[in-house]
């Protein structure tokens, strides 16, 4: 029977690492940062997975309402025409419609809803010899203004408010109408409050505003045409 081989015996080899190695190694683990556990997820990448997904639900919906080139019945207010066809012309029904939404969101406040204004401040539309009168003279009002008293109708009106310019691009002008607005707001006007007036088209709005795209100031009577 053999003898219990002791610690001192050559035949052992020898171990590997020593207790204080064992220990250092183990700190130096310490201070690693531990791997993730099966199924975790780090904070980073679903960040960034919300912002691209956020992104590409914003461009889809932006695409979604500016797709109008793929649409044959497209209506751009802007354009006021449909994709490979000329201005969209509006049956008149809709054309009052329109000047009717848009008077009650201005007009009214000085002209009120029946038309006839405040007497000695702002004038009538129902029945006025100017609403009635020549469209090349209403047109050039709603473009640039009045700034001066009137006699319509027998009746003075002279209030220290001028008519403000509804055309685009007027110092101190708040509206900025196109073409296309002041002749549904005009083609309204002229057919309503017992108006019976032809209604303006856009074409002639289009036309006179070319004719005084120079001016910045509003008009007096004395400057104005005269009906016909």
């Amino acid at each position: 029977m053999s003898a219990i081989p002791s610690n001192s015996d050559p035949r052992l080899e020898a171990a590997a690492a020593s207790d204080d190695s064992i220990q250092r190694v183990h700190a130096g683990l310490l201070h690693t940062k531990p791997e993730p556990e099966p199924g975790g997820y780090a904070l980073a990448p679903l960040l960034l997975l919300g912002l691209m997904s956020g992104l590409i639900l914003g461009c889809c919906i932006f695409f979604v309402q500016n797709r109008g080139a793929f649409d044959p019945l497209v209506y751009n207010g802007h354009l006021n025409t449909k994709p490979g066809e000329g201005p969209v012309v509006l049956p008149p029904e809709q054309i009052i419609a329109k000047g009717k939404s848009l008077y009650a969101q201005t007009c009214i406040q000085c002209h009120m809803a029946d038309g006839k204004g405040v007497p000695g401040k702002y004038p009538p539309l129902a029945g006025s010899d100017i609403v009635n009168g020549s469209e090349d003279r209403v047109i050039r009002i709603l473009l640039h203004g009045l700034k001066d008293p009137i006699t319509l109708n027998g009746a003075t009106f002279t209030t220290s408010e001028k008519m403000p310019p509804f055309g685009p691009g007027m110092p101190g002008g708040l509206y900025n109408y196109s073409d296309a607005k002041i002749s549904y707001v005009l083609s309204y006007v002229r057919s309503d409050f017992g108006n019976k007036s032809a209604l303006v088209e856009e074409s002639k709005v289009t036309e006179v505003h070319k004719q005084v795209a120079a001016r910045t100031t509003s008009w007096t009577m004395s400057e104005l045409p005269a009906s016909p």
